[in-house]
């Protein structure tokens, strides 16, 4: 009688049954447990980097507003508050106008000039809201002219006095064909040869200035207190001359502490 074969079973190496469709990336990295914590470890590492790096290069770049220690005097001081867009209309065109200088050590009375309507009215409205107040002359030569009008020129002020400050504006030319003659009063152009004068600065002129190339507007003349401004000394602030040859104290200045201008009685 033939002998049964057998059938040998199927070990689990054989036959496991249909297989399981692996779930697709990130998916299967989620179900990882151990793949699962090393990109999270991973992930962390590189957001710390990222943070630091950014930290070290913004810590590098200095900052477009600059520290209150580095900012000019003027900005402490009350009067560079006062800035404007241009001078609100302060006088009446039709009539003429006298201003006087109260300084520490007199008055001084300037005739203003109709034929500089523009900056009469930006001196009498800068005047009237207290801009000149305790700022002083802050450059003189006896041989060319007396200079004021930069409020960070001031006899207390702690920084430097820049030789370039103003009020936020500046005026056209006016009345450059006029001399300037002995006890004139001018405004400067800001750039040698050009069309606008700074909106407050001023020159009292010591002597004529006959420099055919110069064009400034006149805008008065002294009447009275000439003998003040003779009595001053040369004086050059360090940020006008550099570093050789200048004055670091201001003390000895002439201080304005207020201009007024009224109407002239005929």
């Amino acid at each position: 009688m033939p002998r049964r074969q057998r059938r040998r079973r199927r070990g689990p190496t054989d036959y496991q049954g249909p297989r399981r469709a692996k779930p697709p990336f990130p998916i299967n990295v989620i179900f990882n447990a151990k793949a699962f914590y090393i990109v999270f470890i991973v992930l962390i590492i590189t957001s710390l980097a990222a943070t630091a790096i950014a930290r070290s290069s913004s810590g590098g770049k200095r900052s477009t507003v600059p520290e209150a220690e580095d900012r000019v005097t003027a900005e402490e001081t009350p009067n560079n508050s006062l800035t404007f867009g241009a001078p609100a209309p302060t006088i009446d065109r039709s009539k003429s106008y006298l201003a006087t200088i109260k300084t520490d050590k007199g008055d001084i009375k300037i005739d203003l000039a109709a034929a500089a309507p523009d900056t009469v009215n930006s001196f009498a409205f800068l005047a009237g809201n207290g801009f000149y107040n305790n700022t002083v002359f802050f450059y003189v030569d006896k041989q060319y002219a007396a200079q004021a009008g930069d409020p960070t020129c001031r006899k207390d002020a702690p920084g430097v006095c820049s030789g370039a400050g103003g009020p936020g504006y500046s005026l056209p030319l006016q009345n450059a064909d006029a001399g300037r003659k002995q006890w004139d009063v001018v405004a400067p152009t800001l750039v040698q040869g050009g069309e606008d004068v700074s909106g407050s600065q001023f020159r009292i002129l010591y002597r004529d200035d006959p420099r055919p190339n110069v064009k400034e507007t006149v805008f008065g003349k002294v009447i009275d207190g000439t003998s003040i401004l003779e009595g001053l000394s040369n004086l050059t602030p360090c940020s006008v001359a550099g570093t050789a040859n200048c004055d670091r104290d201001l003390s000895s200045a002439l201080i304005i502490k207020e201009i007024v201008v009224e109407p002239k009685v005929v």
